[in-house]
């Protein structure tokens, strides 16, 4: 299963250099999050094929001396019941690590990703407001490690100034599950963060 997981985060580290290629993608966005605790970064680039658009991107959360946690993440998405909704499933890697007192513990996983957005720019041209929202969950047979499970939730309020930067408000939850022998730990953390983003 190791194996495995090092050729998909391979495979998806591959798919991002691609994607930086000026001949394949068509947007980037840069990310800055931050809170009293946490510092969030993000970079993604989107390209459309055919009826969809394909979104890669990777990150990083720095929450003090508790967890690191870097990802590499993709999806498709498309329009569902109404032009301003959008709809997507994809992948995402995490690996990092995590403290509990004088213990460490390994973070990998590979999880599915379900994500919606809604554009009300879409439905009321003068109302520059967009909601996004994304789930992603690694089950055991798809963690190595110390780590049992890995779930992570997103909600973002995204407010644009102009129509390539917004100041973003966001919630985010993360629970996962680690098992070290005879010593279990169960990290669970709820932010709520402030940020902007560009595109460009």
């Amino acid at each position: 299963m190791q194996k495995t997981m090092k050729l998909i985060y391979v495979i998806m580290v591959l798919s991002i250099a691609m994607a930086a290629s000026p001949a394949f993608a068509r947007s980037y966005r840069f990310e800055m999050y931050a809170n009293s605790s946490d510092v969030i970064l993000g970079l993604e680039s989107e390209a459309p094929i055919e009826e969809a658009v394909l979104n890669i991107g990777g990150g990083f959360i720095f929450s003090g001396e508790d967890y690191t946690i870097g990802d590499l993440h993709f999806a498709l998405k498309s329009e569902a019941f109404m032009p301003a909704m959008t709809l997507g499933l994809g992948l995402k890697g995490v690996l990092g690590t995590a403290e509990d007192g004088n213990d460490d513990y390994d973070l990998a996983g590979l999880g599915f990703v379900v994500l919606g957005e809604y554009d009300f720019r879409k439905v009321y041209y003068n109302f520059p407001l967009v909601v996004q929202s994304d789930i992603a969950f690694a089950p055991n047979p798809m963690t190595s490690g110390d780590t049992d499970d890995y779930t992570e939730f997103n909600l973002r309020l995204k407010g644009y100034i102009v129509q390539s930067a917004a100041l973003i408000l966001g919630y985010k939850k993360i629970v996962v599950n680690f098992d070290k022998g005879s010593d279990d730990y169960k990290l669970s953390d709820n932010m709520i963060y402030f940020g902007f983003e560009f595109a460009f």
